[in-house]
């Protein structure tokens, strides 16, 4: 006689559990997602290991055409491979010479692929270097945070790589003080990032209409940050341009002007930046308080000067006489 086998009920799982193992799914897919493997680059430092000879260890240091060179088996191309892939691609090479060999593990101990600038009005200025680069924000803290002068109402980013030599300019303060953390530009490998002096170089919380003014000085025209400057001694004219953040591109060198009150009027004083720096001509030229310096565009038009660029000029200056004077000087263009 055969006995029939016991029936076991196998219970069904609940909607509850069926759902509760998906949404769990999900959430390891979209980590895994979020969490993409480091693309190995230039520059960057890696640590070798082999488990089974120690003796073949090594720290390399990816070349500029993104290659490394290990005993035994020579150069391997390294950039463009997760660390994983290159274990792999690691140990194919060797078990050619060495089958004994199985194991290793690659690790990036220093990410230089993947370094930016951080210049200016800043508390540690230097290179920086990331797994993965933060938002701008994020980089302005790791760098200790603004300086006592610094202006976040016009940081500065200079790209490189593809895009080298274009200049953004951001309101940080603005994005941060209203949550918008979500506008600020994305920073890429090779970026500069430069915090500028306050407005007059004073620190930004202390600007007020009591200020005086006449310790300042103005630089307008082609130049990459318009305004008042906040006058320093032996300051000259080089000096000055420098600190307005230098010529843009349009910039003519040939035609700069200084206006200098000179009682109830003003003077002239015209000067080939060529000449100044090619020729190494004698005799600093050296800015005095309320001086106004004019670099104007190549190509001509009215003054080679943006409206709010004159705006920010006129509510600095006091003697409208200046002003008057200037506007028939700034007709300029290339000879």
């Amino acid at each position: 006689m055969i006995k029939c086998c016991k029936k076991i009920n196998i219970d069904k799982p609940s909607a509850g559990k069926i759902l509760f193992f998906l949404l769990l799914a999900i959430l390891f897919s979209i980590s895994g997602y979020a969490q993409k493997p480091y693309v190995i680059g230039p520059e960057d430092v890696l640590e070798i290991r082999f488990w089974q000879d120690n003796s073949l260890d090594a720290t390399v240091r990816v070349t500029q055409d993104g290659k490394i060179a290990l005993d035994i088996v020579g150069e391997i191309n390294a950039a463009g491979l997760t660390t994983s892939a290159l274990e792999r691609e690691i140990i194919r090479q060797m078990s050619r010479y060495n089958s004994a060999i199985s194991q290793t593990v690659v690790r990036v101990s220093e990410y230089n692929s993947q370094k930016i600038f951080v210049s200016g009005q800043i508390q540690a200025p230097g290179k920086y270097t990331f797994e993965v680069i933060p938002d701008l924000w994020t980089i302005i803290n790791e760098a200790g945070g603004v300086g006592e002068l610094g202006d976040l109402g016009r940081v500065l980013i200079i790209r490189g790589g593809e895009n080298a030599g274009e200049v953004e300019i951001v309101n940080v303060s603005a994005l941060v003080t209203t949550g918008r953390l979500n506008e600020l530009p994305p920073i890429y490998s090779g970026d500069t990032i430069e915090i500028p002096r306050s407005p007059a170089g004073l620190p930004a919380a202390t600007l007020s209409q009591s200020q005086t003014l006449r310790n300042l000085f103005y630089v307008i025209g082609e130049v990459n940050l318009p305004g008042a400057i906040n006058l320093e001694k032996n300051i000259d004219i080089l000096d000055a341009i420098a600190l307005a953040g230098g010529p843009t591109p349009d910039a003519n060198l040939k035609k700069a002007k200084i206006i200098t009150k000179a009682g109830i009027g003003t003077q002239i004083k015209r000067i080939n930046l060529r000449r100044y720096t090619d020729e190494a001509i004698s005799g600093r030229v050296f800015i005095r308080p309320e001086d106004v310096i004019i670099l104007p565009r190549r190509s001509g038009g009215l003054l080679g000067l943006r409206v709010t660029e004159w705006v920010a000029v006129i509510g600095g200056i006091s003697t409208f006489i200046l002003m008057a004077d200037a506007v028939g000087l700034l007709q300029l263009g290339e000879d």
